[in-house]
């Protein structure tokens, strides 16, 4: 089942750009991908792409992460031992418009999500934060101690939800869990087939 020492790792909006470059990654370090996806902002393409260039097949799975019963099911008949989470709606302005569907999405997804894996007994946890929660920083380069506070809807939603992971990783040490502050990942893979 699977490889020795590698991670069988569900990727909650594994078809999105970052989403795709880190099954990639994931694949090339000796892991398992399953991807769900409920192909919003992206298409299957950049997976079977990764599919190839890997000659791994990905597990995909249509769905929507806000669906915690169908995530549960995901990770157990795919022996999930951690969740790298990427799904969510991503573009600062349109979360200034459009408020509701922001908080909505990105909160439940990552409610859901955190659900399934308690309920699956997954405990390893990768949260694709952003560098928005820094809001307007005092200092550049920032230091990851630098003090948070987003200044929109979208980077509320990810400030918010790592208030929600450090208490719940407060709450069972069984939780290991971390969050990915990204800025601006830009640029495509060597083969030059899989980019945004």
């Amino acid at each position: 089942e699977g490889h020795a020492m590698g991670e069988t790792v569900l990727v909650t909006g594994g078809a999105g750009y970052i989403g795709s470059h880190t099954a990639y990654a994931l694949i090339a370090a000796g892991h398992d991908v399953v991807v769900v996806d409920n192909f919003v902002n992206s298409k299957p393409d950049a997976l079977n792409v990764v599919s190839e260039l890997t000659n791994t097949e990905i597990v995909i799975v249509e769905g929507d992460a806000r669906d915690a019963k169908m995530l549960e099911h995901t990770m157990r008949e795919n022996g999930v031992t951690a969740v790298i989470h990427m799904a969510a709606l991503k573009a600062v302005g349109e979360s200034v418009e459009m408020p509701l569907e922001y908080y909505g999405n990105n909160l439940e997804t990552a409610i859901a999500t955190l659900d399934a894996m308690r309920n699956a007994g997954v405990w390893k946890f990768v949260f694709s934060s952003s560098a928005t929660v820094y809001g307007d920083p005092e200092s550049c380069p920032i230091p990851e101690t630098a003090a948070i506070g987003a200044t929109n809807p979208y980077g509320m939603t990810k400030q918010m939800i790592e208030v929600i992971i450090r208490d719940l990783a407060a709450s069972d040490d069984r939780w290991k869990i971390t969050s990915l502050r990204y800025f601006n990942p830009v640029g495509a893979h060597d083969s030059g087939r899989i980019a945004e």
